[in-house]
């Protein structure tokens, strides 16, 4: 199992935030404009699409700016197939948790609560242990279904370090909640950061974060 430094993971994932913040209110200001856009065909449509394009974005964002130090939305939109394919793999992830949380919204008895609290414990398991496919696609060393395999066994080898990074990772999404959400735009692009910042550590992928630099030992 490998060591790295949490702590010292966050601190690079806001300074290449703080120099990357202005390219990231950019992508806000398209989710919010796609919001509103597709707000014309109903409320529902409109989440369910945000939902389903903005995280990709995001993921991709994230990974560029850890790797390269500088996030481009000419590059992002460039080239649409690492989207496609971050998009297939989330959709593959949230699938059998998502079904389990869809049906039990349509009970109305005991037995729908129970559904879906199983499909959100199923959701945060799924998570847990495919988090790394993302970084592993859009780094070229797996395909979509590969990427599970790979993803589960780097968490499985470094689960001492991966638990609490994402424990970390979701204690700051609660903090950028309370303030009735105000701070998910910062906290998410930096939470986006944060996540490739990890892979490349455990993986030994160089990028702009130096990442060996951050591991201990």
């Amino acid at each position: 199992m490998r060591e790295v430094n949490i702590s010292q993971l966050w601190s690079r994932a806001w300074y290449l935030f703080k120099g990357n913040w202005l390219l990231f209110v950019g992508l806000l200001v398209l989710f919010i404009a796609q919001f509103i856009i597709a707000g014309r065909w109903g409320l529902y449509i409109s989440i369910l699409m945000t939902i389903i394009l903005a995280p990709p974005v995001l993921v991709r964002a994230g990974y560029l700016v850890a790797r390269k130090g500088q996030y481009s939305l000419r590059v992002d939109f460039g080239d649409l197939s690492p989207l496609l394919k971050v998009l297939i793999y989330q959709f593959i992830l949230g699938l059998i948790p998502g079904s389990f949380v869809v049906l039990g919204s349509m009970l109305a008895d005991p037995g729908g609560v129970i559904l879906v609290l199983v499909g959100y414990n199923l959701l945060f398991i799924s998570y847990l242990f495919g988090w790394a496919g993302h970084y592993a696609i859009l780094s070229g060393r797996a395909g979509i279904f590969s990427a599970i395999g790979q993803s589960i066994s780097l968490t499985t080898q470094n689960f001492g370090q991966v638990f609490p990074a994402l424990l970390s990772l979701i204690g700051l999404v609660v903090v950028g909640w309370l303030p009735c959400g105000l701070g998910l735009p910062v906290v998410l692009p930096i939470g986006s950061i944060f996540l490739p910042l990890l892979y490349f550590a455990l993986t030994d992928e160089e990028g702009v974060s130096h990442a060996k630099s951050l591991r201990l030992g």
